[in-house]
Order: C-alpha cells, then structure tokens, then sequence
C-alpha cells in the first residue's frame, strides 16, 4: 500500500466508525452521504457488504440493508448482483455544498465553537508530539498535502483532512487519532465551505507550511501555535459564513 493509499484509508476509519443508538440506519445514511459529499467515498467506489458495514458501524445486518436501500432510493448509489456485484458510489455523483450549507444553517455559533474547540485541542496535540517524533520520511508525506494537485473543492477539503490526519499518524497516538477521525466524522461536509473562498485557500496553503516548517525544526511550541491557527481559520470563516 503507497503512503497516498494509508493516509486516505485513515480518513476512511471516520466513514465506519461505531454509531450512536437512536435511528441508526438513519445515521448509516448520513455518514454514508457525508463521506460522499466530502469525497471520502468517490464515484464508483464499493462499498462494504452488508455484513461488513454492521461489522464496522456497530449495527445489525437488517439496519444496514435498510440504510443502504434508502441510499439507493436517493440515487447515491447503485447495487449490482453477482460474482462482481455489490453496492457503489453513484458514478455521476458530484460533491457539493448543498449538504454543508444545510448542515451549518442548522447549528448554533455555539455549537460551531464547541466543534472547534475540540477539534484545535485535538490537532493541537497532535502537533505538538509530531514535532518531536517525525522522521525526513514522514515530513515529506506531510508537504504533499499542502496543497492539491488539482484545483477542485473536492480536492482541497482532502488536503485539509488528510494533512491533520497526518498529524496524527506522525504523532503515533491511536487513542488522538481515534478521536480526531470521529471530529472530522461530526464535522462531515463542513469543511468543505472554507475551500470555495479562493483567498481562504491560498492562505491554508500557507498555514499548512509553517505548521510542517515548524515540525521539521522540531519547535513543539510552534507546531502547536501554528496548528491552532489553521483550525481556527476554518472556524471563523464558518461562523462568518453563519453569521451571512
């Protein structure tokens, strides 16, 4: 497996966590459009059987076969039967920010906070112990993901996830990098925002490069600082955005 491969099999890991209790298939939808929506699951991706995915999600075989006949109710995905067979992303699906706008009208500022909150303690840490633990290899992993190699929306919330996932991963904590996944996981299409603003892209390029700059110094205090701004960047612009 290439190290392009891992990472993006560590955002994944938000797609089949274990869910909540109350309307689960309604939340295996949810989580399934979300990843969707971000690109996590692209156009003509297979999805796990059914067994599989109650496995993962922590639900029974019938919730899953429930979630994924509304899923394809809704034409996010297609089933086909056979030695090939199986369920898949819809081959015309397209991301976009219906979803994330529907999603951030329908929260508070301070729900917005809070999500921030978490999610700069979380990285935030990260950061730091990256700073004292990463290899020439891993640094080098971490600046592919300063920015995408091609100019869409998809392409840059992918850069945003995988370049915190990342973090993570360097940082060598299971127990932070469970925790960020499910943040990224509750987030879902929210981070897709930011990137449709082209000076808000151009300047996460750059805050994404002082963070790697600082762990490469192996300045913790720096790496922590800078990571901070970049979450709070993405924050802000979401409560702006909330605000208008």
């Amino acid at each position: 497996m290439t190290q392009q491969a891992a990472s993006a099999s560590r955002g994944l890991a938000a797609v089949f966590s274990p869910l909540r209790s109350a309307g689960l298939a309604d939340q295996v939808v949810e989580r399934i459009e979300q990843a969707v929506e971000t690109g996590l699951l692209v156009s003509g991706q297979r999805l796990p059987s059914e067994v599989e995915l109650a496995a993962a999600l922590g639900v029974s075989p019938v919730t899953a076969r429930e979630a994924l006949s509304s899923l394809r109710a809704r034409g996010l995905i297609t089933t086909t039967r056979g030695r090939n067979g199986g369920s898949f992303v819809a081959e015309d699906f397209l991301p976009s920010t219906r979803g994330a706008l529907q999603q951030l009208q329908a929260l508070t500022r301070l729900q917005i906070n809070d999500l921030g909150l978490h999610y700069s303690i979380i990285t935030v840490a990260c950061a730091g112990i990256a700073a004292r633990r990463a290899d020439a290899t891993e640094l080098a992993i971490l600046r592919t993901y300063l920015r995408p190699s091609q100019e869409t929306l998809l392409s840059w919330r992918l850069v945003d996830s995988e370049f915190l996932l990342e973090l993570a991963a360097i940082a060598r904590s299971a127990r932070l990098g469970r925790e960020l996944v499910r943040l990224q996981a509750d987030l879902g299409t929210l981070t897709l925002l930011p990137y449709t603003d082209k000076a808000f892209r151009e300047a996460s390029v750059g805050m994404r490069a002082a963070v790697a700059d600082a762990i490469e110094a192996r300045n913790s205090a720096l790496a922590e600082t800078t990571t901070k701004e970049l979450v709070h960047a993405l924050i802000h612009w979401l409560l702006d955005e909330h605000s208008r």
